[in-house]
């Protein structure tokens, strides 16, 4: 393909004047654009991302499916939802406790910053968002030598890394890495070492690459940029529909019928001009109108069909048409449990597959999000949900009180039930009330 690519690109150079030059074909295959990616050339991957153009006729690229309202919006809340969740490094003891590992370099990685050029949220966020729109989000892993021990994570795009796997013996799986036109680099994972690479796999078939959502929904959201577009010629055309004039005598020669064309285009260019129609002239319409193309209820219609390439309730995305008091909640719970857990889910398996070395995911490190954060801006509901902890001896006023990042009091460290709350034993006879848990029972 290089050899190809050369011959092109001097032939761009040789005749300047002779037309241009195609550099590569229409509907280029996943692998030609790939291959544009790792040599340094990320704007014509980015072209060629998309696959050839939708049925509609519109290219569908991952910049250009940005520019559509829905696309963005359901990028944006997977990716914000995601990212702004607390995610902590934790450890599971031999005697069956938990506790946050925040001695862990880890810890505040992934909690407050991963290195020094980015916020905890902002590369969680930009992650997500590779994975949601192009099947994978990348990141180096830079370890303590000796050790190896994770203590910083930079970002990689998506262009720069081709995952794949050994052609001849282990077939292990490897990473290609090529940033602009420098060589590319491999990393190899191997069974029970440090591994160099975080890969945040979208859904794929082949369990190493996601599936690109932008080109497998390209059909779709081709169709609403082409509705998208009409509306547009429609306004900037002053709202006039396609038209044609019928003119009762032939023209004398091709003179008159190029005047008569260019005086009519600069007088019906000008949106709030009126032309005056002479000589029995008729003006005709052609083609529908919008009211009869139904192009309200096609972009209506778009919501919704771009949302379930996503998985995102509509209402997410500023289309209230469906919801109502009644269900409002009903469907954000269902964004939380359907939609938002399964992308927690990936970056906690993910990290714990790829970050932790060997004999950390012995010691029981894991990392866990607090979907606690989601009740952030719900006070009653917050309170609520405390006071049941607290009145069934969950938590201690001490643990309530750091989940709102208050001091602790003295006192507060013990845990509390409900006076009419009594254990019963094995031959059901009752026990005295207990007070305090941890209190003996005849105390």
């Amino acid at each position: 393909m290089f050899s190809e690519m050369v011959a092109r690109v001097k032939g761009l150079l040789d005749g300047f004047s002779s037309g241009p030059i195609q550099l590569f074909e229409k509907g280029a295959t996943f692998e030609q654009a790939e291959w544009y990616a790792r040599n340094g050339f990320p704007g014509i991957a980015a072209n060629l991302s998309g696959g050839s153009p939708a049925w509609s006729g519109e290219s569908v690229t991952v910049d250009i499916a940005l520019n559509h309202s829905v696309v963005w919006s359901c990028n944006r809340i997977i990716s914000e939802s995601t990212a702004f969740l607390p995610l902590v490094l934790m450890q599971r003891l031999k005697n069956k406790d938990k506790r946050v590992a925040y001695e862990h370099p880890m810890y505040t990685a992934l909690h407050d910053s991963p290195n020094d050029e980015m916020t905890a949220m902002g590369f969680r966020e930009t992650r997500t968002s590779d994975c949601v729109l192009q099947g994978g989000g990348f990141a180096q892993i830079y370890r303590r030598s000796g050790t190896g021990t994770a203590i910083e994570l930079g970002a990689l795009l998506p262009s720069q890394v081709t995952p794949d796997r050994e052609k001849t013996g282990f077939k292990r799986l490897v990473y290609v890495v090529k940033e602009g036109n420098s060589p590319g680099k491999t990393y190899t994972v191997e069974k029970g070492k440090p591994q160099d690479i975080l890969h945040i796999r979208g859904l794929g078939s082949d369990g190493i690459r996601g599936y690109s959502v932008i080109s497998i929904a390209r059909q779709s959201i081709g169709t609403a940029i082409a509705a998208e577009k009409n509306v547009a010629k429609f306004y900037a055309a002053g709202g006039r529909v396609p038209y044609l004039l019928e003119h009762p005598t032939k023209f004398k020669n091709d003179q008159d019928f190029d005047r008569f064309r260019k005086q009519w285009a600069e007088t019906y260019s000008e949106p709030h001009t009126v032309p005056i129609l002479e000589n029995a002239i008729k003006y005709k319409q052609t083609g529908l109108s919008n009211a009869d193309a139904q192009l309200l209820e096609s972009r209506q219609f778009s919501i919704p069909e771009i949302c379930r390439w996503f998985s995102v309730s509509p209402h997410l995305v500023g289309d209230l048409s469906r919801a109502t008091f009644s269900n409002i909640e009903q469907l954000a719970l269902e964004f939380v449990t359907k939609t938002l857990s399964a992308w927690i889910t990936r970056w906690e398996q993910e990290l714990w597959r790829c970050v932790l070395t060997a004999e950390e995911r012995a010691e029981g490190y894991y990392f866990k999000h607090n979907l606690n954060a989601l009740l952030r801006g719900d006070f009653q509901s917050r309170m609520a949900g405390y006071s049941t902890m607290l009145q069934n001896g969950i938590a201690s006023v001490n643990e309530v009180r750091d989940l709102e990042d208050w001091n602790p009091i003295d006192g507060g460290d013990d845990h509390h039930i409900q006076l009419n709350m009594q254990t019963l034993p094995g031959g059901g006879a009752q026990v005295p009330t207990l007070v305090r848990l941890g209190q003996p029972a005849n105390s």
